[in-house]
């Protein structure tokens, strides 16, 4: 990964004209009927249809001597990219995306949305919301659990019925049966018997101070104030645990505007009181949450955990919805208890996106408007998460505390541990937490990332961005991503089985299931030593067998694809919505045993950098292999109709492989080419180039980069680099080439060079 690595820095260098004459240029990208795209020879008339509809200015890779393996990496790229559903704010796959993406070329337009893939990802993180502390919202969709956060668990998962879910965590929603609400807490209702939990039946339940019932209509509860301070006073012997209910949610709207801005509340009675006090009180306000959008009501999430008083059994709530006033209307949606779904790995991925973003384009306005967005969001891994007090992430939030969450009994049932091993990634089966190495590496990457936006901050005054109190210091950053890296490598690592725990939990147990893409990933991000990256590939390549292990060996690799996501079976350490894992086939959930395609590029990458270019190349090529044979039979689903090779996962289908439908990551494998063997590493105000190329191929091409807005060629060779600009920039643009190159029949000596005009430029050493 580039973070880290400092920024190209020109001295005394003049602009350099091109070697070549700007009419010159490097060939157009291949016609749809040019040997890049005759695939007669080999693959079915849906690849042939295919490749004739890639767009010209869509990068294409030219890997000389392999017309076959530059065939099926350009239809992997481009079949990945036009076929995801769509591409909106959610989190999660942000990095990803915009490693795959900002350097595709101008004809990068997605089918939905008729404008370049880069705009689309400038203005979905631009929107992407941080609180008021600095957390970034999740964006995920529509369900009943904490806005902000991941859309399960819910209230309804409390526990494995609903009879045992009384006196855990309570919700009441006011529309019928025959309504079809949609969320998934409406799954559970329809199929409960319940009646209490919705509809008429759960209004009728309700104790009304100075509020008079309306009735249910249009899928709400309709009220009106018949006195001053109305107030609805939740069932009696309906309690609920405070440790189950870190939040409550009102989905609501009122008349007219609160006088002086007063705020409603909540209030609570223990189990020991018998009065209702302001002491035990928490405002309700009316922010704007995302899922509220398009309608007229105000979902208001309302922070419960962090008062001293809301802990133990909670036996009744009281709403007072108008505090001194009558008269006013009211519509209630639902009123519910909501756990604590916030990831840990928000924070980190926005910032990296949105360095991703600003070091392909460089687009100054997009850093202006979000880098105090990036330092602030940087400073809550740093003091929410006690990454600067520990130099590794502790999550503190309320069930995060990777405990599983459920045991075993004596009598082998299943005793479900509510509100504990909450997750908190992409993983999200699994109770990754307290002590967190997947949000430690991801804290480690952003903090060098935020080093090298911080320092081109300073370098370039002429650039106009906001430092201020919120600004960070360079030198710091990156002595603390030091500290983190040795504490991770030190607290994380498995002596016993050469890699890393995912996590130590609050009782101080780690867990290790030989986790391929969090060791992979934590190469890739920079936190692993040395030695413990050449431990992991042992592993990994197969050269080292862990004993325990249910994956050894050549078996690591059964999915082909990509490497299985965990090696040892995993049967216990799940949160508490997965209870049954053993009823699931090992391979048959992607993960446990699984495999995601886009995940092959941190192997390949983790290859690349310590097993060397041949070993990586050769990867390649096997997965190469497995994308013909796919590609002879039609499609994904087409291949994995056979009986034995795996199922698929997605569209709304179970399985164990994650390759095609809502995996929008698989647009990463063929970034390899980009980042790995030709080496491209944008930086803040340079495109540096370090290729490492494997033996078997003389020379690589990846037409149409898109770098600062110009369309670029670039080709490595053994002791060559050739970049031709298709237009001559608005901007010089700063290349920095390995030392001991020169540029071509020219006496400028690098490794940094400004090229301000169309035409090629070959550099030689």
């Amino acid at each position: 990964m580039s973070a880290g690595r400092g920024l190209c820095r020109l001295i005394g260098l003049s602009l350099l004209a091109a070697w070549a004459a700007p009419e010159a240029r490097s060939q157009p990208a291949p016609a749809p009927n040019d040997e890049l795209t005759r695939v007669d020879d080999y693959a079915s008339s849906a690849l042939r249809d295919l490749f004739s509809n890639i767009p010209h200015g869509f990068p294409r890779f030219e890997i000389e001597g392999r017309a076959r393996e530059s065939r099926l990496l350009t239809h992997l790229l481009w079949y990945h990219f036009i076929n995801r559903p769509g591409n909106g704010r959610a989190l999660f796959n942000k990095e990803y995306l915009t490693l795959a993406d900002m350097w595709l070329g101008e004809a990068a337009v997605p089918r939905q949305q008729n404008q370049l893939i880069q705009e689309i990802h400038r203005e979905n993180i631009s929107a992407v919301k941080l609180d008021a502390e600095g957390y970034v919202h999740s964006h995920q969709h529509f369900s009943h659990a904490h806005e902000h956060g991941w859309p399960f668990p819910m209230w309804t998962q409390a526990e494995a019925n609903p009879d045992a879910i009384r006196g855990i965590a309570a919700g009441w929603h006011f529309q019928r049966l025959e309504d079809n609400a949609p969320g998934w807490v409406w799954d559970y209702l329809r199929s409960w018997g319940h009646p209490e939990y919705y509809g008429e039946g759960a209004a009728a339940s309700f104790e009304l101070v100075n509020l008079e019932s309306r009735g249910i209509a249009n899928q709400r509860w309709h009220l009106r104030a018949t006195g001053p301070s109305p107030a609805l006073l939740t069932p009696a012997g309906m309690p609920i645990d405070a440790f189950n209910a870190p939040f409550l949610q009102i989905r609501w709207k009122r008349s007219g505007e609160p006088p002086h801005h007063r705020r409603p509340y909540v209030e609570w009675l223990r189990d020991e009181d018998q009065e209702w006090s302001p002491q035990r009180r928490v405002h309700i306000y009316f922010d704007h949450e995302e899922h509220a959008e398009g309608t007229d009501l105000v979902f208001s999430m309302i922070e419960m955990y962090r008062h001293p008083l809301w802990r133990g059994q909670i036996k009744r709530l009281r709403f007072c919805l108008a505090p001194g006033e009558t008269g006013v209307e009211f519509e209630i949606d639902s009123i519910f208890t909501v756990y604590d779904t916030r990831h840990t790995i928000n924070n980190p991925i926005f910032i990296l996106a949105c360095w991703n973003t600003f070091r392909w384009t460089g687009d100054l306005a997009f850093l202006r408007a979000n880098i105090n967005r990036m330092r602030l969001a940087l400073r809550y891994q740093q003091h929410a998460m006690s990454a600067l007090e520990l130099g590794h992430i502790r999550n503190p939030w309320v069930g995060h505390d990777g405990l599983a969450g459920w045991q075993l009994d004596s009598e082998g049932g299943k005793d479900i541990q509510s509100g504990h091993g909450i997750g908190n990634n992409y993983w999200d089966l699994m109770p990754f937490g307290r002590d967190d190495l997947y949000a430690t590496s991801q804290y480690h990457a952003a903090t060098l990332a935020m080093a090298e936006v911080e320092e081109a901050v300073l370098d370039h005054p002429g650039w106009d961005l906001p430092r201020g109190p919120l600004g960070l210091d360079p030198t710091l950053l990156r002595r603390h991503a030091e500290e983190v890296r040795q504490t991770a490598n030190a607290l994380f690592w498995n002596p016993e089985t050469g890699r890393f725990h995912a996590a130590i939990d609050a009782e101080g147990k780690p867990h290790d299931y030989g986790f391929t893409y969090l060791n992979l990933e934590a190469i890739w991000y920079g936190l692993a030593s040395e030695e413990h990256a050449a431990q992991i590939m042992s592993w990994i390549n197969g050269d080292r067998f862990v004993v325990g292990d249910t994956s050894m060996g050549k078996d690591l690799y059964a999915w082909e694809f990509a490497p299985r996501t965990t090696t040892r079976r995993n049967l216990e350490w799940y949160g508490p919505t997965w209870t049954n894992p053993e009823e699931i086939a090992w391979g048959d959930q992607v993960q446990d045993g699984g495999a995601v395609l886009g995940f092959s590029f941190f192997d390949l990458w983790a290859r690349l950098r310590v097993l060397g270019p041949d070993n990586a190349w050769n990867r390649l090529g096997e997965i190469i292999d497995w994308q013909e044979r796919v590609w002879r039979q039609g499609d994904y689903r087409d291949y994995y109709a056979a009986a034995g090779r795996g199922k698929l996962q997605g569209c709304g289908t179970p399985g164990g492989l994650g390759i095609d439908c809502e995996f929008y990551e698989s647009s990463l494998l063929p970034a390899i080419v980009v980042y790995g063997f030709l080496g491209l590493d944008p930086r803040a105000d340079c495109l540096a180039i370090h290729p490492r190329l494997p033996g078997a191929t003389p020379a690589m091409t990846v037409r149409n980069v898109l770098y600062h807005w110009t369309p670029l060629d670039i080709t490595a060779g053994g002791d060559s680099i050739e970049i031709t600009l298709k237009e001559t920039p608005l901007d010089p643009i700063q290349i920095q080439v390995p030392e001991g190159y020169r540029l071509a029949e020219s006496d400028a000596a690098g490794p940094l060079f400004q090229i301000a005009k169309a035409g090629a430029y070959r550099f030689e050493r």
